[in-house]
């Protein structure tokens, strides 16, 4: 009798310990692509979605991937400055270069995938002063928000490929 109790007390004994350390099986892989990968990574990145105080962690980031138009914390300054061409701004915003840096300016460029002629913006944020400005090309127009109507200095790199959209898209000066 004292031979079975131990036998069954070492099978449910077993049994639990296997079960508790059972490792969870996969059954099915999403797909995504490499943006999703990415957007995943960084929700949880606070220095990209509060990038008030560390914007310069965004250089070399992708715009799409760190969901800096839409989960920011510039996002409500974005909507207030764009009005109704922000949903146009995200939606168009396809192809992309990460932000990069000159001086104290971040820069950012994204348009409509496949139809970069049609609609591309710029996106300038000024740290120094913490102002915002966007070029938005569309169909030979640009536009030009302002931040509290603040005009954010664009010089040397960036102001000669703003100067080369401009003429690309035959806009006069």
């Amino acid at each position: 009798m004292n031979f079975k109790i131990k036998y069954i007390s070492f099978v449910i004994l077993s049994s639990l310990l296997f079960f508790s350390c059972k490792k969870e099986i996969i059954k099915s892989v999403p797909t995504t692509d490499s943006t999703s990968i990415k957007t995943e990574a960084l929700q949880t990145d606070s220095t990209v979605l509060n990038p008030t105080d560390s914007l310069y962690t965004l250089v070399d980031k992708s715009v799409i991937g760190t969901q800096f138009l839409t989960k920011s914390s510039l996002t409500p300054r974005l909507k207030t400055l764009l009005a109704a061409d922000y949903d146009e701004m995200v939606k168009n915003w396809n192809t992309e270069t990460p932000f990069e840096k000159q001086e104290n300016i971040l820069h950012a460029w994204g348009c409509k995938q496949h139809d970069c002629n049609s609609y591309s913006y710029d996106l300038f944020i000024d740290v120094k002063n913490n102002k915002i400005n966007v070029y938005k090309f569309a169909k030979s127009k640009l536009t030009i928000f302002k931040e509290d109507n603040f005009t954010i200095e664009i010089k040397d790199n960036l102001l000669k490929d703003l100067n080369i959209k401009k003429k690309n898209a035959d806009i006069k000066e």
